[in-house]
């Protein structure tokens, strides 16, 4: 292996690896770290979240022993709940506990949104609407229009992982709207990125789903030359202006 990178996610996920595995080079190996989304009466909290994103700077450390060249923390929800300033000093914490170049999926999924052309998105989170929100709104102070933003209301996020790819690309194909430029599927725990490449072809629009925009991220950090292909758009996205 050239090139290794570290991604850390909450400990229910299953789908990261996958994504992973079915989609890095193969000369970038990769690492993972977990942690545990804390529950109260059985459901994830804000309070749940933003502690998630604090213990992913010490979590961050473990990975780094392990001499990654990019080091990710994989979840939207997590990543954001501190807002837009909260984002980015995560990121930096990271960055300087490891030494090591970092990011995290809201981070990774704003420049992918923007190198894909991007501004009118519609908006799919698989949860309820309170964290469908704080998505939207994050988005929105990024610069982006969210002409629509549908949740899904799962509650449990293992349940949003049983989702087949092309249940999400009935979903995404019966939300989509003729004014927006492309698609943004959040989370890092469900079968999005499989479906990226039919559905895009579909609608003739780029779609950013929260895994691909975090491998994409890697890459571009460790200067793989693949790094582009993870956005690659349909040729027919050119009638949308995107």
């Amino acid at each position: 292996m050239n090139k290794r990178v570290g991604v850390i996610i909450p400990s229910l996920n299953v789908i990261v690896e996958d994504d992973l595995r079915r989609s890095l080079p193969a000369d970038v190996g990769y690492h993972i770290g977990r942690l545990r989304l804390r529950k109260t009466q059985g459901r994830v909290t804000q309070q749940a979240l933003l502690d998630a994103g604090r213990e992913s700077v010490e979590q961050s450390t473990l990975l780094s022993d392990a001499g990654v060249d990019a080091i990710a923390f994989n979840c939207t929800g997590a990543s954001l709940s501190d807002g837009k300033e909260g984002a980015r000093r995560l990121r930096d914490e990271i960055a300087a506990a490891t030494g090591t170049p970092a990011t995290t999926t809201i981070l990774s999924v704003v420049r992918a949104l923007r190198a894909s052309g991007l501004r009118r998105i519609v908006h799919v989170c698989p949860f309820t609407a309170e964290f469908g929100a704080d998505e939207a709104a994050f988005l929105r102070a990024e610069g982006f229009e969210i002409v629509e933003s549908r949740g899904l209301n799962f509650t449990d996020a293992r349940l949003a992982a049983k989702m087949t790819p092309a249940e999400i690309f009935d979903i995404a194909v019966q939300v989509d709207r003729a004014d927006a430029d492309g698609i943004f599927l959040a989370c890092a725990n469900i079968r999005a990125m499989e479906t990226t490449p039919s559905l895009q072809k579909r609608l003739g629009k780029p779609v950013v789903t929260s895994n691909q925009a975090v491998i994409w991220d890697l890459l571009d950090m460790i200067g793989h030359a693949d790094a582009p292909e993870f956005l690659a758009r349909p040729a027919a996205s050119a009638m949308h202006g995107a």
